[in-house]
């Protein structure tokens, strides 16, 4: 938990590839995944304290599910991604 920077590693409803940004990680669990039915985890997180790198972000068709709170000001291309992808929903 703590203050992390996200990196993208697919496009997600924020954007495209390698999209950066700030959050804040305020919870984590274990997830036990059905591999007969696969969720795409989207991010890389690294922990601003220690530069532990993990994965976040589960990704689903058009869902995407996060213990992230997004910094929007980190990155405001953030805000046009996500408008842009409602549009085309």
């Amino acid at each position: 938990m703590g203050y992390v920077e996200v990196t993208t590693k697919k496009e997600t409803i924020f954007g495209e590839v390698g999209l950066r940004f700030r959050g804040h990680q305020f919870r984590y669990s274990d997830l036990e995944l059905d591999e007969s039915n696969p969720i795409e985890l989207v991010y890389n997180l690294r922990k601003r304290k220690s530069d532990q790198v993990s994965e976040e972000g589960y990704s689903k068709n058009s869902i995407l599910a996060s213990y992230i709170h997004a910094h929007w000001a980190s990155n405001p291309s953030l805000a046009e991604g996500f408008v842009q992808s409602c549009l085309r929903k």
